[in-house]
């Protein structure tokens, strides 16, 4: 199985096991990010590491 894949069926499991406001909070959030993919941080980007701990603190 690809990672992809494998990653995929985790996360709709996951999804799965949350209650019904936590499911839509989260397509929500998704939907969001969908829609204006550059407001959000490049994980591709070498340098995001660093982005990311300034934004989410230094546990991420």
């Amino acid at each position: 199985m690809r990672c992809g894949a494998a990653v995929e069926e985790l996360a709709s499991d996951v999804m799965g096991e949350l209650p019904t406001d936590a499911q839509r909070e989260i397509v929500e959030r998704v939907e969001l990010v969908r829609s204006a993919p550059d407001a959000w941080l490049d994980v591709r980007d070498p340098g995001s590491v660093e982005e990311f701990r300034e934004v989410f603190g230094a546990r991420c």
